[in-house]
């Protein structure tokens, strides 16, 4: 044998990459090839951006509206495109992770549902944050959290949601 020996072991539990779908549309195979790369650098997380201002691309089956503001419908995941990156990502040792950028930065959810946004506007404009004096609010999170997650907090750990290890990832900046 030789006359040292290596330990290679990563510092942290948590080395992940965000990648912005939100604002950058990226095709399932190149999305595929950054999971490929990560798991080249030790990376184990793909945070994976999916609402802000100018897009929300994730289908969603209990408010299908939030993707009309997806850039066009060739710019779009179905859940079955999400399924299949998730499992992707498993099988070579990444976690993917979604995030939902709110309740600022809702511009993007309020096109195909209003009447969750305040009427609130930045000088860009932009409609923010999300309203939380509207019960209509906290029904779209909660049943869009349940979608990803495939449970309410009292099934944290079973792995039915399109993002098994149920984290999910929310701004909470700019309110």
């Amino acid at each position: 044998g030789a006359p040292w020996n290596l330990h290679d072991s990563p510092r942290f539990p948590h080395r992940g990459l965000m990648i912005d779908l939100s604002r950058h549309f990226q095709p399932l195979a190149s999305i595929r090839s950054i999971i490929d790369s990560l798991a080249y650098a030790k990376l184990n997380v793909l945070h994976m951006h999916m609402s802000d201002e100018q897009s929300f691309p994730m289908e969603s089956k209990t408010y299908p509206k939030l993707w009309d503001a997806a850039f066009s419908e060739q710019e779009r995941y179905t859940q079955a495109d999400l399924a299949s990156v998730v499992e992707y990502a498993r099988l070579r040792g990444v976690r993917a992770m979604i995030e939902f950028d709110v309740p600022g930065h809702a511009k993007a959810m309020c096109k195909g549902y209003p009447e969750v946004c305040t009427a609130c506007t930045s000088q860009r404009g932009s409609t923010l944050p999300l309203n939380p004096s509207r019960n209509a609010t906290f029904q779209l999170m909660a049943s869009l959290l349940t979608e990803v997650t495939g449970g309410s907090a009292s099934t944290v750990g079973d792995p039915k949601g399109l993002f098994p290890g149920n984290m999910i990832l929310l701004g909470g900046d700019e309110v």
